[in-house]
């Protein structure tokens, strides 16, 4: 039975040995706007060969690149459509601009919120608010923290929301604050 596991082992090793460097070329070029790396992408699509390794090693070569790179193509699409996903549930940030020095307009400067100050309004934030925000602001997909709290996606796009609308009303008589101070020096 051993002999038979390192066997298939080696053959699948070989398997990907054939196969990666054309795979990986055509990742370089899905993955050219940077986002996802292509040995990333080019490992996901072996991890999907592996459990259907027993039907493509009766296929031919063509027919065993054809599925890879399918494959990998809808594993591609799949991130991107979990991006584009993410992307919409995140609130439209503009460019902070410091403001004029005489001050004045309602415009509201990020850049003078020290860290001190952002982060004890992290802390005073609903512990599953603080909890989801921490997670998203590690790098963590909405997917990721759902899985973690075992609720649903949109309970996380909406926890993250109410977050940061919350951070928003912590902070404002911060930037106020150091907003006047700056107007008075």
């Amino acid at each position: 039975m051993a002999n038979l596991f390192n066997r298939e082992k080696r053959h699948f090793e070989a398997f990907i040995q054939r196969h990666r460097p054309s795979l990986l070329a055509v990742a370089r070029r899905l993955c050219a706007r940077g986002v996802l790396d292509p040995e990333d992408l080019v490992q996901e699509a072996f991890e999907r060969a592996l459990p259907e390794y027993g039907h493509l090693k009766d296929r031919t070569e063509a027919a065993c690149a054809a599925w890879l790179c399918t494959t990998m193509t809808n594993r591609f699409l799949d991130h991107c459509r979990r991006q584009r996903t993410e992307n919409r549930g995140l609130p439209h940030l503009a460019l902070v601009h410091d403001l004029p020095a005489t001050g004045g307009g309602d415009q509201e400067n990020w850049e003078l919120v020290g860290n001190d100050a952002f982060q004890a309004a992290i802390e005073q934030l609903k512990p599953h608010l603080r909890d989801a925000y921490k997670l998203h602001a590690e790098g963590r997909r909405y997917q990721a923290i759902a899985e973690h709290f075992n609720v649903p996606v949109g309970t996380v796009g909406s926890w993250l929301t109410l977050a940061r609308r919350d951070l928003r009303e912590l902070l404002l008589p911060s930037v106020a604050v150091a907003r006047e101070r700056g107007v008075q020096s």
